[in-house]
């Protein structure tokens, strides 16, 4: 212990004797373990900490998928359900469904999101009430026929007061009362940010069809998530064979609940970023090992020294690696600081909140991580400097203060190859990031189908018994609709069942009159429901035809379409659609009025092949009581929102509009992970590309430093400047050369991985390929320049003399 003492004693003496040397090393690891550390609490909080369930590993999700109709994570029936409670594959089983209320005090109406749950779903979760008890059997009951709710932490205090006797109370929601039972611990919003909780019921046990419902369970002890896997397959083949009707083509697939909440592509990137900041922090050691190596240089006669006196090379080799770890663990301090930084930065720069059980923060784990790193950084980039050290020629060192020149080759090659794998590394980190960055801009300049700068967009959900009859829903919309059209600064409003380039309409079938029967391969279809003037509130104009009426609009029975044109050319190929028949399903018949321009529905990144055909019909025909507004200003539509909201409230004062964005706003919001994931490897891309060039740039300079000898040699036998400096900057090009060879293999294999991850451009993109490399060769030799010149100008006398 007193020899450890000792050692760090000197380490740190030595160190602050080179202020220099260790400010440069400090920062260079500080700038690799920060971002490093930064990425891992990221990835850490959303794929590493323990979930706040009780046996979170056996928490699992059951999705329907239907690879037909483009279906991945599709929900059950209530009938469904109570079949695979009874396989004997969990211990329990639970469902969710998505409720968005409305609770009311006085004249104030405020949207909050909820869900539905079974009775037993937070009981099998081991979460229970910080005040007041879970939900009985006994009170599950059809959506609108609830007697009692749960509230979560935060709604509590935020629109009750923390108000200590609220369990027992009713409140107002959707129009009637309900009686709270409890209050959820902190911090609680299951799944994932909702504020409350009703009991789940149903009124169509036995319907099939009505798919409404997230199972979530928890696995029988002892029970394999893929037994478990393969005796749902089974269930899905035997409810195929028993309810084709509903079931055909249908499957279930089984999650751990982590995973179904971040999906298997987000999880997939994270692990990048975290391959990505590895690179980082390995062109930093690269940086600082030929720090190391340089400085070994000049410590030789007090290495030898130390050696002559009788250190053995063990003792020597501690004594640097102490130094290496000191310094390490100093560019761990300013890492960590720079970390909590990055966090913040990363937190600020995702525009929705996260799950609830997600948080980016430095916490034990992610300390232990940072002095993980900073201790095997220190001994990963100390050890080859430490052991080139060591091997000392004691008489040549204390004779001449010099390396042998076999011992100068060995650490030219060695300083020469981590250059290359800098450059190498760098390549592949600012390839990856071009091709992100690419991604992003792409997509952020891809059109959806209309002009969004003079939109506002907004949702309501009609609340209430009085709205339970299709004709009152219909004639609200369609009247909000007029009512919203009529205001001054507005050009055009209408309702809508999806926000386009936001969310899509249900995929259904459809069939041309005349094209036979349905099959398995029938034509699928992206079902929109609007008001009238859905198209005029876009700025478009239909292809052909014309749009539905106000009493289309309110009539169940008004059998008309609008089709989008490439749902027309397949369905009726070199035919003109208007007056033609199409049927959906099995249902009626419907005749088409008009053809429309094709609208980016989902998400860009997020297409598939039915969201592209697209087939709208009048609201009547859905009578869904959650509705989008698209209105068109005739200057700002930010500056719309309080007439909007105004109006609203006028029409009914018990409706809350939410989710009010204009369409700028939304689009910044729906493509956030691509400019966050963007930033963050252009941010990891620029800081390899200082890194290497710095790497260049060191080298290039000890190595003009360790030959001005033979540079003034050749000087006063006649060389010239230019000479000199196409023999250093050859030097470089060479290393870059290399480097950038290295780095394209490197960088091809790499993209694999980012293979489904870009949009609008490819992973082998040719100009990517072409023109990083190229930047990156001539930065390289950009870097080695200033050393060049320096040596073109140096004075053969001074330096022979200085020898």
């Amino acid at each position: 212990m007193d020899t450890l003492f000792q050692d760090l004693r000197y380490a740190l003496r030595t160190l602050l004797r080179s202020r220099g040397f260790t400010t440069v090393a400090v920062l260079c690891l500080a700038l690799g373990i920060g971002v490093n550390t930064a990425v891992f609490s990221m990835v850490n909080g959303v794929l590493f900490r323990d979930l706040p369930f009780e046996d979170p590993d056996r928490i699992v999700s059951v999705w329907s998928t239907n690879q037909r109709r483009g279906i991945e994570d599709g929900d059950l029936s209530y009938a469904d359900l109570q079949d695979l409670r009874a396989t004997g594959t969990f211990e329990q089983l639970g469902g969710i469904t998505g409720r968005s209320v409305t609770i009311t005090s006085g004249d104030q109406a405020v949207r909050v999101e909820g869900s539905s749950i079974t009775p037993n779903l937070f009981a099998l979760l081991g979460v229970q009430p910080q005040m007041g008890r879970n939900f009985r059997e006994e009170e599950a009951a059809p959506a609108g026929f609830e007697q009692v709710v749960l509230l979560s932490d935060a709604l509590w205090k935020e629109h009750f007061g923390a108000d200590p006797a609220i369990v027992g109370k009713p409140i107002h929601m959707n129009g009637r009362e309900l009686v709270v039972v409890g209050v959820m611990p902190p911090n609680f919003k299951f799944p994932e940010t909702d504020q409350l909780w009703l009991p789940l019921g149903t009124a169509s046990a036995d319907n099939r069809e009505a798919r409404s419902i997230w199972p979530i369970g928890k696995l029988a002890a002892q029970t394999p998530l893929q037994a478990a896997q393969t005796q749902l397959r089974a269930v899905a083949q035997r409810w195929r064979t028993d309810f084709p009707q509903s079931h055909r083509d249908y499957d279930l697939r089984l999650l751990h609940f982590r995973d179904s909440i971040v999906n298997a592509p987000e999880q997939k990137l994270m692990y990048i970023m975290l391959g990505a900041v590895a690179f980082v922090l390995l062109i930093a050691c690269a940086n600082v090992a030929n720090l190391f190596l340089a400085r070994a240089s000049d410590r030789a006669r007090e290495i030898a020294l130390r050696a002559a006196i009788g250190a053995g090379r063990g003792r020597i080799l501690r004594q640097l690696l102490t130094e290496s770890v000191l310094l390490a663990i100093a560019g761990g301090v300013l890492g960590l600081l720079i970390s909590v930084w990055w966090v913040d930065f990363m937190k600020n720069s995702i525009p929705e909140q996260l799950a609830y059980w997600i948080d980016f923060g430095v916490d034990g784990a992610v300390l232990l991580y940072t002095v993980a790193i900073s201790v095997g950084t220190g001994l990963l980039f100390g050890l080859m400097p430490a052991l080139q050290a060591t091997r000392v020629d004691l008489q040549t060192s204390l004779r001449e203060g010099t390396r042998s020149a076999t011992q100068s080759r060995v650490q030219n090659r060695f300083r020469s190859g981590l250059v290359v794998g800098e450059i190498a590394l760098s390549l592949m980190l600012l390839v990856a990031a071009t091709l992100m960055v690419q991604s992003f801009l792409r997509l952020n300049a891809a059109s959806p189908g209309f002009a969004t700068d003079r939109l506002l967009s907004l949702r309501i959900t009609l609340a209430g018994d009085r709205y339970d009859p299709l004709e009152a829903k219909a004639n609200f919309f369609q009247h909000a609709a007029e009512r919203l059209s009529a205001l001054p600064d507005v050009a055009q409003a209408a309702a809508t069942i999806a926000i386009p380039a936001d969310d899509g309409g249900a995929s259904v079938p459809v069939l041309a009159e005349g094209g036979g029967r349905f099959s398995a391969d029938a034509i699928m279809a992206n079902r929109i429901v609007s008001t009238t003037n859905f198209f005029d509130a876009l700025g478009l104009r239909l292809v052909a035809g014309r749009d539905f009426t106000p009493q289309e609009v309110r009539d169940s029975a008004a059998r008309v379409a609008i089709v989008g044109t490439q749902l027309a050319r397949r369905l009726w190929p070199d035919q003109d659609p208007i007056g033609r028949r199409l049927r959906i399903g099995e249902q009626h018949w419907f005749t088409v009025i008009g053809i429309a321009p094709d609208l980016q529905y989902e998400e860009f990144g997020e297409e598939v092949d039915h969201t592209r055909l697209q087939l709208h019909l009048p609201y009547a025909q859905s009578g869904t009581r959650l509705m989008a507004f698209m209105v068109r200003a005739r200057g700002n539509p930010a500056e719309l929102q309080r007439a909007v909201r105004a109006e609203l409230r006028a029409i009914d004062p018990a409706l809350a509009a939410f989710d009010v964005m204009t369409m700028a706003e939304r689009r910044r919001h729906t493509t956030w992970p691509q400019r966050f994931f963007g930033q963050t490897f252009g941010t990891f891309g620029a800081a390899a590309l200082v890194l290497a060039l710095a790497g260049v740039y060191g080298v290039m300079a000890f190595s003009v430093a360790r030959r001005r000898r033979e540079i003034g040699i050749r000087i006063a036998l006649g060389a010239k400047p230019r000479d000199v400096l196409r023999l250093v900057v050859g030097g470089a090009a060479l290393l870059a050369a290399s480097g950038v060879a290295i780095g394209i293999v490197g960088a091809w294999m790499l993209t694999r991985l980012l293979s489904g991850m870009l949009w609008g451009v490819t992973t082998n993109d040719p100009a990517t390929f072409v023109i990083t490399p190229l930047i990156l060769a001539v930065a390289a030799l950009t870097a080695s320049y200033i050393p060049a010149r320096r040596a073109a100008r140096v004075d053969p006398m001074v330096a022979l003399r200085s020898e």
